[in-house]
């Protein structure tokens, strides 16, 4: 197969109907503050598009959840648990609770849903209203990084025009999260809201993750809300089976809706920019805390979430990371290791040492300086730590960095050997700047 990357106009990809917007969104590689290729819908634009919301009181709310279940809607976070059923188990809590629309996207690669409530803010607005009038509860939360302030300008105007209108809706308001890769898992949203820190928790009951005495709470990702959105708005039968995806290149990234006729090498050939007119050697899919796999094992794989499960992968957030053939792949996810570890949460001797170690030791075997000890310490401490954080923070770090020393074995075998790469010094993947 010719390794040279085609061009490709971008454009429709596939032929399912697109759900939220016809042309891909394009932002820097850091932040999501310059935003082009996508216009914000105001509450009018929003209104001719897609109608009033519909109350989704009593019978009203029977019917979303009904169609919920019928599209089999399941979580765009990462976690991909069905809707219907988290739904559910707050409404077996009783009335009062809150509902959270979370847009704290924890993956600093990941921008869909920023680009969600900067471009379609009432969209999410209406499926937050709904979601709170089927569940019974009093109190609506925009959940979003404090550093987001393109974002936040955005859901505020929107809450404004909706106030302007007189819309008689329960009240919204926006919380600013701290700029931190786990500000967004949601036991650590609920544990903020009970007045505690912003930092995960072990719940023994995922179903239930509110401490007792305190307000249940729904947390729903922004992609999901706005797919309820669509759902509350147009009914179960119009609703398609897309993905958003953040596909990364060196210089931007660009977020786009695919259907799940479309493979990753269409997305890639349309989304993706190439540093060396070739095609990438691996891909990571799904965030830093998900896997790398070989192009070759993945190009024809459709980015959906069953077929990518079938691969042995996880959609996740939505990530698409192309490694350059240019690139060290050893030495990119030692990078994401230390970053991870950095953003632990200090809370566990998993995360505190385990975490640190494997850090450490991965960052020697890219520097090319791993004793056959400390290959021995590595392989002993991910054995040691996988599955036993609090949070499960550092499995995802694991799962990445397990996946590298797989799919990258012949750089992996070059390092071992006391070698580096002759590959440029350049990082893939956008990390914070004050961490990376």
């Amino acid at each position: 197969m010719n390794d040279v990357l085609a061009a490709h106009p971008v454009g429709r990809l596939g032929g399912t109907s697109w759900m939220f917007f016809s042309a891909p969104a394009v932002l820097p590689r850091h932040g999501t503050e310059s935003l082009t290729g996508i216009l914000r819908q105001d509450l009018l634009a929003h209104r001719q598009a897609y109608g009033p919301r519909p109350s989704c009181a009593g019978i009203g709310g029977e019917r979303l959840l009904a169609d919920l279940e019928a599209v089999a809607l399941t979580g765009r976070g990462g976690g991909h648990f069905p809707t219907a059923a988290k739904w559910r188990s707050l409404m077996q809590a009783g009335a009062g609770g809150t509902v959270v629309a979370n847009g704290a996207e924890g993956e600093p690669g990941s921008a869909k849903d920023a680009v969600l409530l900067q471009t379609r803010p009432h969209l999410v607005l209406d499926a937050l209203v709904c979601a709170m009038e089927t569940v019974g509860a009093t109190e609506g939360v925009l959940w979003i990084h404090e550093g987001a302030w393109a974002t936040a300008r955005s859901v505020t105007l929107a809450l404004s025009e909706r106030a302007a209108a007189g819309l008689e809706e329960p009240p919204v308001r926006v919380i600013l999260a701290p700029d931190r890769y786990l500000s967004g898992e949601g036991t650590g949203i609920i544990r903020t809201l009970e007045g505690g820190p912003t930092l995960p928790r072990f719940v023994t009951n995922p179903a239930r993750p509110w401490s007792d005495g305190h307000r249940p709470v729904l947390v729903n990702n922004v992609e999901t809300m706005a797919r309820i959105g669509l759902v509350a708005l147009r009914g179960g039968e119009a609703y398609q089976q897309t993905s958003l995806v953040t596909v990364i290149s060196a210089t931007h990234r660009v977020v786009a809706e695919v259907g799940p006729d479309v493979s990753v090498e269409q997305a890639v050939v349309a989304f993706w920019t190439s540093p060396d007119g070739k095609y990438p050697q691996a891909v990571l899919v799904g965030g830093y805390g998900g896997s790398w796999a070989a192009w070759d094992g993945v190009r024809s794989v459709s980015i959906d979430v069953a077929a990518m499960r079938a691969a042995g992968l996880s959609l996740g957030a939505g990530l698409i990371g192309p490694l350059p053939a240019t690139a060290c792949g050893l030495e990119e996810s030692a990078r994401l290791v230390r970053y991870l570890a950095g953003q632990s949460a200090k809370q566990c001797g998993p995360c505190v040492f385990g975490l640190a170690s494997v850090s450490e030791l991965a960052d020697d075997l890219s520097a090319g300086r791993l004793s056959a000890a400390g290959r021995r310490r590595l392989t002993k401490f991910m054995a040691e730590i996988s599955g036993r954080g609090a949070c499960r923070h550092p499995d995802g770090a694991l799962r990445m960095l397990t996946s590298a020393l797989e799919v990258f074995a012949p750089d992996v075998a070059h390092h071992r050997r006391g070698r580096t790469c002759d590959a440029p010094a350049f990082d893939v993947m956008p990390l914070p700047e004050v961490a990376a």
